[in-house]
Parts: C-alpha cells; structure tokens; sequence
C-alpha cells in the first residue's frame, strides 16, 4: 500500500505562521528614570511579598504554640 503525501520544503515561509508580538517586553536603559522606576517596583515586590511570608508563618508558629498549651492543661 502507497501513501501519497505532499511535503513542502523545510524552511519554506509557508510551513508556519510567525508569532506576532504586538508589543516586545524590554527592560529600560540602565540609570533611566523608567529603569529606576521598575527597579522600585520589583523591590518592592520583593520585600513585601517576603515579609508577608513571614508573618503568616510567624503567626501560624503562634497559634501552634498556643494550641500546645492548651492541649496540656
């Protein structure tokens, strides 16, 4: 049994589309007002989000601890 198939050449324009990117993501001069501006950002994306970490697993160590106690008496 033969199968009939038709190939284009590899790397032909035709064998795929290109990828559109409407608006290319790239990160600011270094030392410009906008650099400074996302290096701000990212920072304070950072901090807080680390900081928020660590209350949540500070409290979470409290209520156990208070859990313990109470558990024992």
């Amino acid at each position: 049994m033969v199968c009939a198939a038709t190939f284009s050449a590899m790397g032909s324009s035709s064998s795929k589309p290109r990828k559109g990117h409407e608006k290319p993501h790239h990160l600011p001069k270094v030392g410009s007002p906008e650099n400074r501006q996302w290096e701000h950002e990212t920072h304070k994306k950072v901090v807080f989000g680390s900081s928020a970490m660590a209350l949540a697993v500070g409290a979470a160590m409290v209520l156990a601890v208070i859990g313990l106690l109470v558990a024992n008496l």
